[in-house]
């Protein structure tokens, strides 16, 4: 399942379905994951993880956790950039994602074999920053870093993909939480804060 932009997709098997994400993105992806599924049963549920929007990331992540537990498989989690650069060809590529904060998510790769292996930490871009190096961009913020670049969304057939990959070890495993760049926006107010130690 993906829900982290601005489209929602499912996919299982030579099945997949697709929605706009926004508003309504939450129920969109039960709906995507009950057509896609029918009633087969999966050997494991891979989910993105993020960056991308808030609700579409805990939503579809608390769907592939209920899933997961309900029919007793594992839950593979994907980051958004790995679901980007692996529809890219073979070589660097540069997963460029918009904020919606004034600024990029930049998650850089080397794709080979179609897999994705990430050669540095995630990180902000802002305006006025140097602008990356790396020629191949993909994601819904490639347009914005270089205007002749498309913006392109993941979709679920390449998270499954890399799912594959990471549950036979060919890639490194990830904690099934959603992945955060920016600190949190909003700060819980003093007296729900938890005293110093």
């Amino acid at each position: 399942m993906e829900c982290a932009l601005a489209r929602s997709t499912a996919a299982f098997g030579d099945a997949s379905a697709e929605a706009p994400g926004g508003h309504g993105q939450a129920a969109a992806i039960v709906l995507l994951a009950q057509q896609v599924l029918a009633d087969a049963t999966p050997d494991a549920v891979a989910v993105t993880i993020g960056p991308g929007s808030f609700t579409g990331v805990r939503a579809a992540l608390a769907l592939a956790r209920g899933i997961a537990l309900g029919v007793g498989i594992p839950l593979i989690p994907v980051t958004t950039g790995e679901a980007l650069a692996a529809a890219a060809p073979d070589g660097p590529v540069l997963a460029a994602i918009d904020s919606r904060r004034g600024h990029i998510f930049l998650m850089p790769f080397t794709v080979a074999g179609s897999l994705p292996h990430p050669t540095a930490p995630p990180t902000a871009w802002r305006p006025g920053d140097a602008p990356p190096a790396i020629a191949r961009i993909v994601g819904d913020a490639a347009p914005i870093l270089r205007p002749d670049a498309p913006a392109t969304l993941p979709d679920a057939r390449d998270v499954a993909r890399i799912a594959r990959a990471r549950l036979d070890g060919t890639l490194a495993p990830l904690d099934a939480t959603p992945l955060y760049i920016d600190p949190p926006a909003v700060r819980p107010p003093p007296a729900l804060r938890p005293a110093p130690a």
